[in-house]
């Protein structure tokens, strides 16, 4: 599935309500399934996992505040009117009561805010301020059809095998509703990354793609996958917030701070390409789970314009305009890069431990082996080739990986990953 068209899939998105459960969550995960390989694992209502407990699954088939038999707001022109979780309710209310149930942005009065209330019995409406400030007093009609009733927190994942035991954790969330860069660039992402990887050959690292309902699906996840990941878990991100105006991509390092992603992202600030920032618990998605004290996974966050660097952050502000689909594009291209360079981040070891091996005789020893600097010809110019080779063979030494040999040799990362490629395809070198 090489074309695929992300804007039609973002528009096939973007108008369904979903929340950490219920029919749009399923909807959701079931669109996106046609383009990676779900299978769902089901967590039931009332399910203890560490310290949380399953919700009940809700449902939201209408919502509307009347004054005067006029709908002054109404859910199903934008879904982002209820406050998510709100439970069913037919009454009528002053202007007094009804405003304790409102929510707006004082600030951006055109944006409609993002509210939820999962684990609280509560209902309520968000507007705009500039409709809430209209709202005469008298009478209203607060009516919302909805249902809360046992049902799963379900979870997509689909793994691609490599030829270790090592697995990479590309993992991202789906239960905002009608919300662009928080909400569907980091699945949009995953769909081209899956695509992508799908296609490689000789994968190293054994990847599994997670889609969740953000805290509540991490932690379900952990409840089953927890000690396989302790084992065998060789690095992860949070895919998150890929659209947007930034032009760098951001890496939030993993918390233990030693993942071969932690060290590949320094190596890329180092060289201004990507940007990096430490951990911060108090702060962010999902990783904050993977980090946790005791498991203290390498699993660290990868982001474009994240939150707290614009103002359209959960509220109807953030669309399909502010989100981009260029960017998304851009993203998956940048992370494809990233991920091939990773997935050969092994101790280096060589299959003959002395002295160099015989490199002509494998077709690696340049013709002309003049230095690449003085003469510049097709004959000489796979001497560049030979000095990165060279380099590789120096320390693989089961002490060493690409990383290292990038900042000992001053060669690109890229260019030691392509010729680690040979020398694994000449039997020279094994991760």
């Amino acid at each position: 599935m090489n074309n695929i068209n992300y804007s039609d899939l973002f528009d096939r998105l973007f108008p369904i309500c979903r929340s950490i459960t219920g029919e749009g969550y399923r909807k959701s995960l079931k669109i996106l399934s046609k383009y990676i390989n779900f299978k769902v694992l089901k967590f039931p209502t009332g399910s203890k996992v560490f310290d949380w407990t399953v919700p009940p699954e809700w449902n939201i088939y209408d919502a509307y505040i009347l004054k005067d038999k006029k709908k002054v707001v109404d859910f199903k022109n934008n879904n982002l009117h209820i406050v998510s979780y709100s439970h069913s309710i037919n009454k009528t209310v002053d202007l007094n009561e009804l405003d304790k149930h409102l929510f707006s942005i004082k600030k951006y009065p055109n944006f409609i805010p993002y509210v939820t209330s999962y684990y609280k019995k509560y209902w309520g409406f968000c507007i705009q301020h500039s409709k809430r400030k209209k709202l005469k007093k008298g009478k209203y009609q607060v009516v919302i059809k909805s249902k809360l009733s046992k049902g799963n927190v379900e979870i997509g994942l689909e793994k691609l095998k490599g030829k270790t035991d090592k697995i990479m954790l590309l993992s991202s969330y789906l239960c905002h509703p009608s919300m662009a860069n928080n909400e569907l660039s980091g699945p949009l992402v995953m769909v081209g990354l899956y695509n992508k990887i799908k296609q490689w050959k000789n994968r190293n690292l054994n990847y599994y793609f997670l889609i969740n309902p953000e805290t509540i699906g991490s932690i379900c996840f952990l409840s089953k996958y927890a000690k396989k990941l302790k084992k065998d878990l060789h690095s992860g991100m949070v895919v998150t917030s890929m659209g947007g105006p930034n032009n760098k991509l951001i890496y939030k390092k993993s918390r233990s701070d030693t993942s071969s992603l932690d060290r590949l992202f320094r190596y890329y600030d180092d060289k201004k390409k990507y940007l990096i920032r430490d951990f911060d618990p108090a702060e962010g998605s999902d990783e904050k789970q993977y980090c946790g004290a005791e498991l203290n996974l390498p699993v660290g966050q990868i982001s474009r314009t994240r939150h707290g660097e614009y103002y359209q952050y959960h509220s109807s502000g953030d669309d399909k305009k502010f989100m981009n689909i260029k960017k998304i594009e851009q993203s998956i291209e940048s992370m494809e890069k990233i991920l091939k360079v990773n997935d050969l981040i092994f101790p280096l070891k060589r299959y003959l431990p002395y002295c160099e091996p015989q490199l002509g005789k494998r077709n690696l020893y340049p013709l002309i082996n003049s230095a690449r600097k003085k003469i510049k010809s097709k004959l000489t110019d796979s001497r560049k080739q030979l000095d990165i080779l060279l380099n590789l063979l120096s320390y693989a030494d089961k002490k060493h990986d690409i990383i290292d040999v990038a900042y000992k040799s001053g060669f690109e990362i890229e260019e030691i990953a392509e010729a680690l490629k040979k020398a694994i395809e000449h039997k020279l070198i094994k991760i």
